[in-house]
């Protein structure tokens, strides 16, 4: 019976260490739903407790002390454990269990020396009794607070031992046993009533690798349920940044679209000016070019009448090309990258275009240019002329009404640090103050025939370059639009 007693504790120790390390990848530090070192120290003790009861027959019943102090720790143990669930524990609970398995183990030895084989038991079941207790109303108050399924079963088997381990001491403390030694030669009763202590105890360390083991499961279930829901927030993300991306583009394609159709639209109001001043050096020529026919067919020539009549003839077809090209210029459909423009060079050629409508209007210019070395900047050359137009033409109309003093339009450029300053002023009636905080908005207008691109659209160009376009004050103008450039020198 010894033997077989021997192999059922190498048996249960085998077992517990196999539980040990079959566990052990649950084992990390790091993670809140881990195992941590209360369940290693007490399925540890375990195990080393019953491979040092299998060893009290062949070596020295002495080892039944350490044998006692591992299962007694195995009970402190798994009490801390189970208090670990519901809050960190303390160093100085840590330090007291410590002192109570060592107090315990020296009150063991005591009793082995000078009591009975029934003292010993009565005094082991005593404390797992408390240690169950304990145990069970640290995992109660767990299944109080929500917790998963698997803490009943544990409760359960808890109670189970509980149940078993007072019957035992009931049993030792009624029964005589002056003639049993150990544990070995114990009765049928006392010694089914510890295995099937033992045994739900090993259970109890399965229900808690469980128990582990499904908080894993959670944690990881939500933690793939996060990345999912990341994944679908990443995706939507994408989506709506390459939604804005082609809203950026058409809204890009739509604005070339309005240059273009504003470009038409100055067309026409430069037509009737462009025609009278084109008509002008085509009338000349016409007119020269029959002088000159009638000149060779004379019987008496004078080279010098005739040298006159081809230099006017040049002269005005020349004028003539100039503000053709200078048309073509403005608004052709072509995209040029910015180039580094003067500013002075730029407005000068745009008078070719623009004069005309101003002499027609009775509007006189009047230009303030007081820089020296030219005033250079990075542009678009098309659609900086384009919005320069827009704004002399809208001088212009402003003026329309005014027939109580001299039509007058005021170009000034300047440079200050390193931004260039380009403002049109007029002398007309000036903005109400009420519209002048939505000039520059899409489809604001207070003209009678205006769209409400022009400005905005010209606002636009100018940002796009990274300047500024706005109304300014400005002394003896009622109205004043200035444009703000970074230099290029």
């Amino acid at each position: 019976m010894q033997i077989a007693e021997q192999v059922f504790l190498v048996l249960f120790g085998t077992m517990a260490l196999g539980l040990l390390f079959s566990f052990s990848p649950l084992f990390n530090k790091q993670n809140s739903t881990s195992l941590n070192g209360y369940w290693v120290l007490a399925v540890g003790s375990y195990a080393g407790g019953f491979f040092i009861f299998a060893l009290v027959p062949s070596v020295h019943p002495a080892l039944l002390t350490p044998a006692n102090i591992c299962i007694l720790g195995t009970n402190i143990f798994s009490g801390l454990l189970f208090r670990s669930w519901r809050q960190p524990i303390e160093r100085p609970l840590s330090i007291a269990a410590w002192g109570i398995l060592l107090l315990l183990g020296i009150t063991y030895e005591t009793i082995r020396q000078h009591g009975g084989f029934g003292d010993r038991v009565v005094f082991v079941t005593t404390v797992f009794a408390i240690c169950l207790l304990w145990q069970g109303y640290e995992v109660a108050r767990l299944i109080y607070a929500g917790g998963p399924v698997i803490l009943k079963f544990i409760f359960g088997l808890i109670l189970i031992t509980l149940v078993l381990t007072l019957i035992r001491t009931f049993t030792t403390l009624n029964l005589n046993l002056g003639h049993v030694s150990n544990i070995f030669n114990e009765e049928v009763l006392s010694r089914f009533l510890r295995w099937g202590t033992q045994g739900t105890m090993l259970l109890i360390f399965f229900g808690v690798g469980t128990f582990y083991l499904q908080r894993q499961i959670s944690e990881r279930q939500e933690m793939i349920g996060a990345l999912s829901s990341k994944d679908s927030a990443l995706s939507s993300e994408i989506e709506e940044k390459n939604q804005v991306r082609q809203l950026l583009v058409e809204r890009d394609e739509l604005i070339q679209s309005l240059i273009s159709a504003k470009k038409s639209a100055e067309v026409g109001a430069l037509s009737a000016a462009l025609a009278h001043e084109l008509n002008q050096p085509l009338c000349a020529i016409q007119l020269n070019a029959e002088c000159l026919q009638m000149e060779l067919t004379s019987v008496v020539t004078n080279p010098l009448i005739k040298q006159e009549l081809i230099s006017r003839i040049l002269a005005d077809n020349q004028r003539a090309s100039e503000i053709i090209t200078a048309l073509r210029q403005i608004f052709s459909n072509t995209t040029l990258v910015p180039q580094r423009v003067d500013l002075v060079d730029t407005m000068s050629s745009l008078e070719k275009l623009f004069l005309p409508l101003a002499k027609k209007e009775n509007v006189s210019i009047r230009r303030n240019y007081p820089i020296t070395g030219g005033c250079h900047v990075l542009v678009n050359p098309q659609e900086f002329q384009q919005v320069l137009l827009n704004l002399l033409n809208n001088a212009v109309q402003a003026l329309s009404d005014i027939t109580d003093r001299e039509r007058c339009i005021g170009i000034t450029i300047s440079k200050t640090g390193n931004r260039a300053y380009l403002s049109v002023a007029d002398n007309g009636n000036g903005i109400d103050p009420t519209t002048q905080a939505t000039i520059f908005n899409l489809l604001s207008s207070n003209k009678y025939a205006g769209m409400g691109l022009g400005l905005w659209l010209s606002q636009h160009i100018i940002e796009r370059h990274k300047g500024r376009l706005y109304v300014a004050a400005q002394p003896g103008w009622a109205t004043t639009f200035m444009i703000e450039l970074p230099l290029n020198e």
